[in-house]
């Protein structure tokens, strides 16, 4: 691999070149006009995000956990605080720190939820070490220093993918492998990918987490129709 200058990595930690030329590029983020998620990355040293996507670069000032709640209202998607707690309770993607997902792709944090770095772990090349630090390289060539090592960030791409595969299982008897139900590159991260457990063996049974959701959202919007229902949001609903 070519030699890397960190001026040319995109860092969530402080300020650098790359930012600027990010910045300089950028539209007002419109969920609407996107339809894929490539990451979001929180802005050092001030408040806002940074949408890298399908189409082009967005910037909102929202955090990134705002970013995707806002996507998925627009485009009538899962929402996070109810599919995280669907996930939970499965017990099989671990207890903390789920990705997000519907059927076109996912979303994984790398820390925190709240204001974390979240990627599409289908769009990673791989990930790569530099002086003591870590940092993803996408399949469109954007460097981008992530908090994590590559185990770790294989571990949250595992269980991503594994939600993405059980959610798309429900529309297709293609396999009874949840692998042949991604379209995963054929990179080094990739490779590391497939053999992880969860994309060999499905963990939940077919249907499964479609119907915990909707019984979850129901008793979600339920319990805050009981409390305050004049804080209820009634577009959720059409």
């Amino acid at each position: 691999m070519n030699e890397i200058n960190i001026e040319d990595i995109l860092d969530y930690r402080c300020w650098n070149p790359m930012w600027d030329a990010f910045l300089s590029v950028t539209d007002i983020y419109d969920p609407l006009e996107i339809q894929e998620i490539i990451c979001i990355v929180p802005m050092p040293d001030r408040s806002g995000v940074l949408i890298i996507s399908d189409s082009g670069f967005y910037t909102t000032n929202e955090t990134a956990l705002n970013a995707l709640k806002q996507f998925s209202f627009a485009h009538c998607l899962p929402e996070y605080p109810v599919l995280s707690s669907v996930l939970k309770d499965i017990g099989a993607f671990g207890r903390y720190k789920f990705p997000w997902a519907c059927p076109n792709f996912t979303l994984c944090p790398l820390e925190g939820v709240r204001q974390s770095i979240w990627i599409n772990p289908l769009k990673i090349e791989n990930i790569y070490e530099l002086g003591g630090l870590h940092y993803a390289q996408l399949l469109n060539g954007i460097k981008l220093m992530v908090p994590v090592q590559r185990y770790y960030a294989l571990l949250r791409s595992e269980i991503a993918c594994g939600v993405l595969a059980a959610i798309r299982q429900d529309t297709s008897d293609l396999s009874s492998r949840p692998m042949d139900y991604l379209k995963i590159p054929n990179t080094s991260f990739g490779r590391s990918l497939v053999k992880r457990p969860l994309l060999k063996k499905f963990v939940t049974c077919k249907y499964e987490i479609h119907r915990r959701y909707q019984r979850a959202r129901f008793l979600h919007y339920f319990e805050k129709l009981e409390k305050n229902p004049q804080d209820l949001h009634w577009e959720n609903w059409q």
